[in-house]
């Protein structure tokens, strides 16, 4: 195929501006240009050639280089500040190399000197199409790569040299940018956040989590993740290579949180993740609580009196919790040293295990390390109280008495518990054991003998508590016991109100 018809062929969608201020010369051209062109438009010199390029964006201008008004290197610097892509050819009788050396710091497409023949105007002409093309389809095909970058379902960054130079919306989103500029993160500062899980990827005293990543291309690394939400993520982790392009990467992050694998990993510390993220949603709570002015209920036991009343949230610090409620409250925290907050607003009863301070003049009171508890004293389904000092106990373990300091930490009609100096020797849930239980009742002895079994054991630095369950006591031998000794307690409690 000759020059001219592939010139037609490939011209024939494209315009062209064409500036001269010989006018015989520009009907010449006209004539020539719209054998090839779509649409061929004219202008008498730079000035008016500049206002119509404003308004119609050629994507190729011929132009003459001397002209009244504004010259064609002028014309040519305006338009590449506009339009950098656009393809100007330089026209010149004039065989200058300073004006050649200006044109191709501008960018000139070419320089063609007059007269110009048809032939050499077409191979110019051929080759600005030509290129016009390839960088459309460039153009079009590195923005078909950037949807597919920005909306993959997985976080997507480009690496340089540990640099990220390119992020997916999903990466910003994640980690609470709102712009790739703001983005100054390296590598090694996202693998600081890889949170420790057995078997996962992350910083150790012998591991460096990004040499791993980037010697190991290919691979897939498990890592896990908190969100700006704080919510606990668990990703698929694989770093690429991109050819030819030293030091550059791709590395995706596939997010596979809703298989449920983190436990199948480490389970010890899914489970303590769970009980951060509780901790998270309870003050979350709590704060919502205290918003709207609702009132929760304190929980406090006085020698296994159940003491309730209730409380008004004053502040939610970072770890802990001020509230306000009656001073009869607030001695029973303050003998308890701790204490359990209800609300329907609660899923479960939160106990708080420290008391920080308090103050009976403002009446408040201020706990921290609290969490959820799904079984608490708030549940006894039976009562139970500290007896008097005013008891003696006997424990026989088949026919062999237990001579080893023993008292009752409380008692209820089905079961007590005993703080024992030791262990004695065999006692386990089968075996054959008897308490001689004496109380005082009415300034008289009580006196209880019953076979028991033990249904659970704990230790502490100097002591052991045992809870045994009676499996022969008529229940009513208590009952009266049990409601005089809560009468007694009430009193105490009360008595301390009244100073």
């Amino acid at each position: 195929m000759s020059l001219l018809k592939e010139l037609q062929l490939i011209a024939k969608n494209f315009t062209v501006l064409y500036v001269e201020d010989n006018k015989a010369l520009r009907d010449k051209a006209k004539i020539l240009l719209e054998k090839f062109f779509s649409s061929v438009d004219l202008a008498s010199d730079g000035k008016i050639g500049l206002e119509m390029f404003k308004k119609k964006h050629y994507p190729i201008v011929i132009t003459d280089i001397k002209m009244p008004h504004m010259d064609g290197l002028t014309l040519s610097k305006h338009i590449k500040r506009m339009k950098p892509e656009t393809k100007i050819i330089i026209m010149s009788a004039f065989d200058d190399k300073e004006l050649l050396l200006q044109g191709i710091e501008l960018g000139i497409f070419r320089f063609l000197t007059k007269p110009v023949n048809v032939t050499e105007l077409a191979e110019v002409l051929q080759k600005a199409i030509l290129d016009i093309k390839h960088e459309q389809n460039t153009k079009m095909f590195y923005s078909y790569l950037k949807n597919i970058f920005e909306y993959q379902s997985s976080m997507v960054v480009m690496l340089h040299n540990k640099e990220l130079v390119l992020a997916n919306d999903i990466f910003l989103e994640f980690f609470d940018f709102e712009c790739m500029s703001e983005c100054k993160e390296s590598l090694l500062e996202i693998a600081k956040q890889f949170l420790p899980h057995d078997s996962f990827l992350y910083n150790s005293q012998d591991r460096d989590a990004v040499e791993t990543l980037l010697s190991h291309p290919q691979k897939l690394f498990h890592i896990k993740l908190k969100s700006s939400d704080e919510t606990l993520r668990h990703f698929i982790l694989k770093y690429q290579i991109i050819p030819e392009k030293e030091g550059y990467g791709i590395l995706s992050f596939d997010d596979v949180t809703e298989l449920n694998l983190l436990e199948l990993f480490d389970a010890s510390q899914s489970k303590k993740d769970t009980k951060i993220l509780n901790a998270k949603a309870m003050y979350n709570l709590l704060k919502v609580i205290q918003r709207n002015s609702s009132k929760v209920d304190i929980h406090n036991y006085y020698k296994g009196l159940s003491i309730t009343n209730s409380a008004v949230i004053t502040e939610i610090r970072e770890q802990s919790i001020v509230l306000r409620t009656s001073y009869i409250q607030l001695k029973a925290i303050q003998l308890e040293q701790k204490a359990f907050i209800c609300s329907s607003a609660l899923p479960h009863v939160v106990e708080a295990k420290e008391v920080i301070k308090m103050s009976f003049e403002k009446q408040e009171v201020e706990l921290k390390l609290l969490s959820f508890v799904h079984t608490s004293p708030i549940q006894r389904a039976t009562i139970r109280v500290v007896p008097s000092d005013k008891q003696t106990v006997s424990l026989f373990l088949g026919k062999n008495k237990f001579h080893g300091d023993i008292s009752i930490e409380d008692i209820s009609l089905d079961a007590v518990k005993l703080k024992l100096s030791a262990l004695p020797a065999g006692l386990d849930e089968d075996s054959d054991i008897v308490l001689d239980i004496v109380l005082e009742l009415d300034k008289k002895p009580l006196i209880i003998n019953t076979k028991a079994s033990m249904l659970r054991k704990s230790e502490s630095k100097y002591s052991f508590s045992v809870v045994f369950m009676f499996e022969e006591l008529k229940k009513s031998i208590l009952v009266k016991y049990i409601t005089k000794r809560q009468m007694e307690l009430i009193r105490e409690i009360k008595g301390m109100q009244n100073g």
